[in-house]
């Protein structure tokens, strides 16, 4: 397309300013909702697929009360502080349908030199623990140092790689990868940790549960007791047994908790892909009608055209060039106020959804704009193809005689009101009324 068909693009864009623009708008909604669309979907797809990575539990045992949602899969504990009952431990370990086991234990700080939000406190058993130390040894291969501690991806670690607790400073061996959920706020403590962490919260007046330790100077007080079952084991049975014993205790699966993710992120992708649809399918109706139009309009100026020396094929070209200066005009702009909306609200949308939501690598976010892009740039021309393909078509003199035809009225009401006011003043301005 050489520099004329351009300035003639540009310049037919200009002359129709409210259509052009009204136009561009409609591509700038639908850019603004795939773009939107693609990186959410994608979030929720790498949040799953992460958190389903970092469960090795097949049953999870928690207090009675306990919210369930996305960060029940590895629980975070609140500041309600509820543990479960005394002996529930030992109890379980001794069931048949039981392979391993591991307790967790929650403390939560209202405040710290990390984060400008509470902190959550997960301490767990390393001779026992199953779940957190796999996902430890992808970024700390040696073993956990004594007093060190283990944080989540978006806890701030101060420059001399330390964090503070109620007053004591707490060397940081590693950082986790993304989890997509509020895991990413929490930190990891062996127990010898966890009690020194409990110590210097009581030496600042806090207390999380008295009399919590068992005779042996063990934390009795768990805040989830994390199962592995047996192959062929029966939940339903294990179930019956821990509720038998025990009063206070909710008992909930690997797959009750992820089938509800599953549903709930399905539900949301859904929603967002069925609005892109309808601004896809308007936009694109929009564009044609327009255009329709707008060619029976100029049907004067292409005859014109094809009369001075241009082809079918520029002429085709012409119209085809004008939808693509449409959709790209508003492609970019929407991408530009979508881009900008998404990641200054990433933290906001990923507390809010109730789903694992993990920001794509800045490769896949290229990706989604490079599909984005193409899409967009082809609805226009793709919508008006067979609008161009009829203008280049157009016979020349057929289209002028037409326009001779159509405009002969007015041209004869315009000629006779103009001898009517030459008459008029041909008699002198006295005479004229």
């Amino acid at each position: 397309m050489n520099k004329t068909n351009i300035d003639l693009i540009i310049e037919n864009y200009l002359q129709n300013p409210f259509r052009s623009f009204g136009l561009s708008l409609l591509i700038t909604l639908l850019a603004s909702v795939l773009l939107v669309a693609g990186l959410l979907s994608l979030s929720l797809s790498k949040g799953l697929n992460r958190l389903s990575s970092r469960l090795g539990a097949d049953v999870i045992v928690i207090p009675q009360g306990t919210e369930i949602n996305d960060q029940s899969i590895l629980l975070l504990g609140d500041s309600k502080y509820t543990y479960l009952p005394q002996g529930s431990l030992e109890f379980i370990r001794g069931l048949t349908d039981v392979e391993i086991i591991t307790p967790q234990y929650y403390l939560t700080t209202l405040s710290a030199s990390c984060c400008d939000q509470k902190v959550s406190i997960i301490g767990f058993d390393p001779t026992s623990d199953f779940v957190i130390q796999p996902w430890i040894r992808e970024v700390l291969t040696d073993k956990l140092p004594r007093g060190a501690i283990v944080v989540g991806s978006e806890i701030h670690v101060e420059e001399k790689g330390t964090v503070k607790f109620f007053g004591r400073e707490y060397p940081v061996a590693a950082t986790l990868e993304p989890i997509g959920n509020r895991l990413d706020q929490a930190v990891f403590v062996d127990i010898a940790t966890l009690e020194s962490i409990r110590e210097a919260a009581q030496a600042k007046g806090i207390v999380f549960l008295k009399n919590d330790k068992s005779l042996n100077g063990e934390i009795a007080a768990y805040s989830s007791i994390l199962i592995k079952l047996k192959e062929g084991a029966d939940i339903e049975r294990l179930s019956r047994e821990i509720h038998t014993r025990f009063d206070g205790v909710q008992i909930r699966s690997r797959k009750d908790l992820f089938s509800g993710l599953q549903k709930s992120a399905n539900f949301l992708q859904i929603v967002v892909w069925a609005i892109a649809a309808i601004f896809l399918i308007v936009a694109a109706a929009a564009i044609v009608i327009s255009f329709s139009l707008s060619t029976r309009e100029r049907g004067r100026e292409y005859a014109l055209l094809r009369i001075i020396g241009f082809t079918r094929k520029r002429l085709q070209n012409l119209v085809l060039g004008e939808a693509l200066l449409v959709s790209a005009v508003g492609t970019y702009i929407g991408l530009l106020f979508a881009s900008v909306a998404f990641f200054t609200f990433k933290i906001w949308i990923g507390e809010h959804i109730g789903i694992p939501f993990i920001v794509p690598t800045a490769a896949e976010i290229t990706g989604v704009y490079a599909v984005v892009i193409l899409l967009l740039h082809s609805v226009g021309p793709a919508a008006v193809y067979g609008v161009a393909n009829k203008v280049s078509q157009i016979d020349a003199y057929a289209a002028l005689r037409e326009v001779e035809i159509y405009t002969r009225p007015i041209r004869d009401a315009v000629k006779n009101l103009t001898q009517s006011i030459m008459l008029n003043f041909s008699h002198g301005p006295a005479t004229f009324r």
